[in-house]
C-alpha cells in the first residue's frame, strides 16, 4: 500500500488554522516569520499568494486605550459564505474577536475574560488556552476554551454579542476527582451535533458530543497501540505526543488528528456509529535524501469541505505540507473496527 503524498504548502510558518469556504476551496490562516497574520486560499489545487492581515493586536474598550497583543495560534470560523470569523486569546486571558469579511479586515477586538459570579460580583478568572469555535447555523458560532481551573468553557455568539462563558467541568473518570484539562482543546459540527476533543493527562484521546439538547461527558477513546518492545506480540498503549484537532464532515461524520510518538501523523474517525481504530498518516520526505522529516507537536489543523478532507502540518524542518483526501472511510484504506465510548 502506498503511503499518503505529503504536499509543501509553505515555508517559514507556523501556527496554522483551516476553514472550508466552498467547494474545494479552503482559507488557511498561519503566522509569518515577522509574527504577522497570513491568509492563504486554495480553489480547487493551486494554492494563492500569501496575504499578510497584519501583526495581531487586540483593540481594548476606551478610546485612549493601547492595542494588545494576543496568543497564538489563532482559531477560525466561518458563519456565512464570505463571513470568516477569527478569535484568539489576549495576552492576559482575554477573548479577542475579529471577522474577515471578504477582503476586508478591520483586526481584532478585546470582547473581555470569563468571570466566576460570586455574590453578583463577577471575578474574571481569564483563558488558560486559545479558543476554538465551530458553527452549526448560519451566523451563529459556538466558542470553546480551557478556564483558569483546567474546565471547558463554552460561549455563544448570536451574530452581535458572545453570552457569558459557561463551565462544562473537565474528565470525569470512575472512581476519581475530576480531572482539569490542559493543552488545547478542538470543537467541530458535525450537522446539529458538537464535538469537543483534546489529549487527556495521560495522553489518552478524550471527545464530549453535544446533541442539540445535553451534553455528554468526557469520554476516553483511549491511546494507539504500538508493539512492546521486549515481547513485540503484545500491543500496548502510548500517549499521543501533541495536541489534537478535529473536524467533522457531513452529518455524521468526525475527523481526529494528532501526532503521534515518532513523530507522524495519527488519525482516527467516527462514521456515526463506531470509531476507527488509529492509523499513521506517515510523514513526509526530504527532497534531497527521502529521509522522513518529523512533525511538530502543535502545529496541526484540518477542515472538511464538501467533498474533501484537507489535514496541515508543520514538519520539523520549519515547513508547513499539507494532505487532501476524498471518500468515506480510512485515508489508507482499513476497514473501520468497532470501538466501545470509553476504553
Amino acid at each position: 500500500m502506498q503511503p499518503p503524498r505529503w504536499t509543501e504548502i509553505a515555508a517559514g510558518v507556523s501556527s496554522p488554522t483551516a476553514v472550508p469556504t466552498g467547494e474545494r476551496r479552503v482559507t488557511l490562516f498561519v503566522r509569518g516569520q515577522c509574527g504577522d497574520l497570513l491568509a492563504l486560499h486554495r480553489d480547487g489545487v493551486a494554492w494563492s499568494r500569501p496575504r499578510s492581515l497584519g501583526i495581531p493586536l487586540a483593540r481594548s474598550a476606551g478610546v485612549a486605550s493601547p492595542e494588545l497583543p494576543i496568543d497564538w495560534p489563532v482559531a477560525a470560523c466561518a458563519t456565512g459564505p464570505e463571513d470568516i470569523q477569527l478569535l484568539a486569546r489576549g495576552a492576559e486571558g482575554e477573548l479577542v474577536h475579529g471577522t474577515l469579511h471578504g477582503e476586508r479586515w478591520d483586526g481584532f477586538e478585546c470582547i473581555g475574560s470569563p468571570a466566576n459570579w460570586i455574590g453578583g460580583i463577577g471575578v474574571p478568572m481569564g483563558l488558560a488556552s486559545a479558543p476554538s469555535a465551530c458553527s452549526c447555523v448560519p451566523g451563529r458560532m459556538d466558542v470553546f476554551a480551557i478556564g483558569s481551573l483546567g474546565a471547558l468553557l463554552w460561549s455563544r455568539w448570536d451574530g452581535k454579542e458572545f453570552s457569558e462563558f459557561e463551565s462544562l467541568g473537565g474528565v470525569a473518570r470512575e472512581g476519581r476527582a475530576e480531572e482539569p484539562l490542559a493543552g488545547f482543546v478542538s470543537a467541530t459540527s458535525c450537522g446539529r451535533a458538537i464535538a469537543v476533543a483534546a489529549r487527556g493527562a495521560g495522553g489518552d484521546l478524550v471527545v464530549k458530543w453535544w446533541d442539540g439538547s445535553a451534553w455528554t461527558p468526557f469520554a476516553s477513546l483511549g491511546m494507539p497501540q504500538e508493539p512492546d518492545p521486549i515481547y513485540p506480540a503484545v500491543p500496548c498503549p502510548v500517549p499521543l505526543a501533541g495536541t489534537v484537532v478535529a473536524c467533522g464532515g457531513g452529518s455524521k461524520r468526525l475527523d481526529v488528528f494528532a501526532r503521534g510518538q515518532r513523530g507522524d501523523l495519527l488519525h482516527r474517525w467516527w462514521d456515526g456509529k463506531n470509531w476507527s481504530g488509529f492509523e499513521s498518516l506517515g510523514f513526509p520526505r526530504s527532497a534531497l535524501d527521502r529521509e522522513r522529516i518529523a512533525f511538530t507537536a502543535g502545529s496541526v489543523a484540518c477542515a472538511w469541505g464538501r467533498f474533501q478532507l484537507d489535514v496541515f502540518a508543520r514538519g520539523a524542518d520549519g515547513k508547513l505540507y499539507g494532505l487532501a483526501w476524498s471518500g468515506s472511510g480510512p485515508i489508507l484504506g482499513r476497514e473501520s473496527e468497532a470501538a466501545p465510548a470509553a476504553e
